[in-house]
């Protein structure tokens, strides 16, 4: 009975020594593989603290991420050309002034035409979009196997928001109407568009556009109702075509080997606000930018600044689309009839 009892305790100290050692080990191990310093990285664009809607989507973005990323990941943004001004958004990334950028896509097309794709006349609204180019989507997956062969990397996207045109002082019905008409264009898709309705495109940055009104150096611009509003392009157009002759998006960057060597929880930081942004943002009727907004804000304000809004009929628009087809089959060229044509797929185009 004596050595009976003389050996629990052993086998006690044992046991109870081997729960604390796992004890100890346990944590320092977890501690080792996921613990890290908090991560900074330095996200950059040109878009202004002023510049109504897409400021608030950015925002947002910044503000998701270092509150959930607290302790793994922290964002320090640089807002309307501080650190990188529009041009250089693109070289800046890749030479690692900045890790992230948020950039408007018609400035990419140059080196990146498979983005093209965003800008073309084949959407319908910011909804229907939406539900096409976000996260983990065919689409989103398609662009960015075809990006990271140039080494970049679209962590979110949202919808597209169209681009209405704008005209000074003539009524456009059709696209004869646009005949001789200087319209200013922000990127290669919008004066492809121009040039197949008959147009001349002028580019030129969103912020020049008013005095280039004014002045009559152009006779009116492809412009969202949204930005248009805070440039007040109403107080120089009389008139607003409300049909999308081309679409803007202002996607989420990042360089595709950066990106792959960043810590696994970083990443899933960013991926999971990529993707819960993405709904908040430019998306569907709650979002910071949505459809309903263009009856329900835009076009009110519009009519009291005196603009007329031209809505076109279904043979009207009917003539629109074919006038500017031959722009979707030249973006086809430029990235290879087969991922052009599965990209299409895709789309809402008929």
């Amino acid at each position: 009975m004596t050595e009976c009892i003389s050996k629990k305790p052993g086998r006690f100290s044992v046991l109870f020594l081997a729960v604390l050692v796992a004890f100890v080990i346990m944590p320092a191990v977890s501690y080792g593989a996921q613990k890290h310093k908090e991560m900074k990285l330095t996200m950059a664009t040109y878009f202004p603290v002023n510049y109504p809607y897409t400021y608030e989507g950015g925002k947002l973005f910044v503000d998701m991420v270092n509150k959930r990323g607290k302790g793994i990941v922290r964002i320090d943004m640089y807002w309307g050309g501080t650190l990188l001004k529009a041009k250089a958004l693109v070289p800046g990334l890749q030479a690692g002034t900045a890790d992230l950028i948020y950039h408007v896509t018609a400035y990419l097309l140059g080196s990146y035409p498979v983005l093209g794709v965003q800008c073309l006349p084949v959407w319908n609204n910011v909804s229907e979009s939406f539900d096409r180019l976000k996260v983990g989507t065919p689409l989103y997956k398609l662009q960015n196997e075809v990006l990271k062969k140039k080494n970049l990397f679209q962590l979110a996207t949202g919808g597209t928001i169209s681009e209405f045109i704008w005209t000074r002082n003539k009524l456009v019905r059709k696209p004869a109407d646009m005949k001789g008409l200087k319209i200013r264009v922000a990127g290669k898709v919008q004066a492809k568009v121009i040039q197949a309705l008959g147009g001349s495109p002028v580019t030129m940055p969103s912020a020049e556009v008013p005095q280039a009104l004014q002045r009559g150096v152009v006779d009116g611009v492809v412009m969202n109702p949204w930005t248009a509003q805070g440039r007040g392009v109403e107080e120089f157009c009389k008139y607003m075509l409300v049909l999308p002759v081309s679409n803007l998006t202002a996607p989420v960057y990042a360089l595709s080997d950066k990106w792959n060597s960043w810590p696994a929880d970083v990443r899933k930081v960013l991926m999971d606000v990529a993707k819960d942004w993405e709904s908040k943002y430019i998306a569907k009727k709650g979002s910071i930018l949505c459809d309903e907004q263009i009856d329900t804000i835009l076009m009110p304000f519009y009519a009291k600044k005196g603009m007329k809004a031209i809505y076109p009929t279904k043979k009207e628009i009917a003539a629109f689309r074919t006038a500017t087809r031959p722009v979707v089959d030249w973006w086809v060229k430029q990235v290879g009839e087969d991922v052009g044509r599965k990209a299409l797929k895709y789309t809402n185009l008929k």
